[in-house]
């Protein structure tokens, strides 16, 4: 039974959502979507490099196929990812830039792996 002197219950106090935190997320999210585009036109255009076999068998365009498919899937899983981790940390109030950043590294590294995996196709002409 609470008394004069007992101070009242106070709710938890929970820092203020910070409009900066989720506008640099934002920003992220957006350069992360230009990065999976260059990454998905560079394994399109890595199918450029099977034209000059015309009518002769040369190359294996499998592995543009494999390109083409991985840039679309990495693209895919890391923005729904990076959305669910920053959701998750604004709801708690926690600073989520970070994680949209980590993404955002992650698919520019995905642009030199999508060429390389287009480019096992092979040297053709």
């Amino acid at each position: 039974m609470p008394t004069e002197e007992t101070p009242p219950d106070r709710p938890a106090v929970r820092p203020p959502l910070r409009s900066v935190d989720l506008s640099v997320s934002i920003m992220l999210w957006l350069i992360q979507a230009v990065l999976a585009l260059i990454a998905f036109l560079t394994a399109i255009l890595t199918a450029f490099v099977t034209d000059p076999c015309g009518y002769q068998a040369c190359g294996n365009p499998v592995w543009v196929e494999v390109a083409v498919g991985t840039a679309i899937v990495t693209a895919v899983i890391l923005l729904v990812t990076s959305v669910t981790l920053v959701v998750r940390k604004v709801r708690r109030r926690t600073p989520a830039w970070p994680a949209a950043l980590w993404c955002c590294a992650i698919q520019l590294i995905m642009i030199p792996v999508v060429l390389e995996i287009g480019r096992q196709a092979g040297t053709l002409g």
